[in-house]
């Protein structure tokens, strides 16, 4: 079997009867091929009439199972379906997916509590003292055993 070699990818045109039909793909483009179904054909399907990327997407609906770690250790399993290209975005798949909507949500709460660690001068007081830092430390467990209760 012969061995692949990375290289440069390239579009095929239309047959160019004077030189050959290929142009080369930026560099800055990365190409990903997978399998995109588990169902494997019986035989090869040759399906004529696709003109377009969404074409293929709609006749062939493209789907994976994935496991997803959680914090725990253990896993959730989840399926995600592509209708196109848009679909590989961080953000689709995330849409795609009550799990990362969750992470997405707490990533972002993170981000605010750092956004005012860094710019509350008076949050930022409170937490250099150990004493205030501990007092600020058993308000914020008396706040979420209060929540936990409702």
């Amino acid at each position: 079997m012969p061995q692949v070699k990375p290289g440069i990818a390239t579009t095929i045109l239309a047959p160019d009867p004077v030189g050959e039909g290929f142009v080369e793909i930026s560099p800055n483009k990365t190409l990903f091929i997978q399998k995109l179904t588990y169902d494997d054909p019986i035989k090869p399907d040759i399906v004529e009439d696709l003109q377009t990327v969404e074409d293929v997407f709609a006749h062939f609906k493209p789907s994976c199972d994935v496991e997803l770690d959680k914090e725990d250790g253990s896993t959730t399993k989840e399926n995600f379906q592509f209708g196109g290209l848009g679909d590989f975005d961080a953000k689709n798949l995330t849409n795609q997916s009550a799990y990362l909507k969750n992470l997405d949500i707490e990533y972002g709460a993170y981000l605010k509590i750092i956004k005012q660690l860094k710019s509350n001068k008076s949050l930022a007081n409170v937490i250099q003292n150990p004493e205030t830092k501990a007092a600020f430390i058993n308000a914020l467990k008396s706040l979420v055993a209060e929540l936990d209760e409702k």
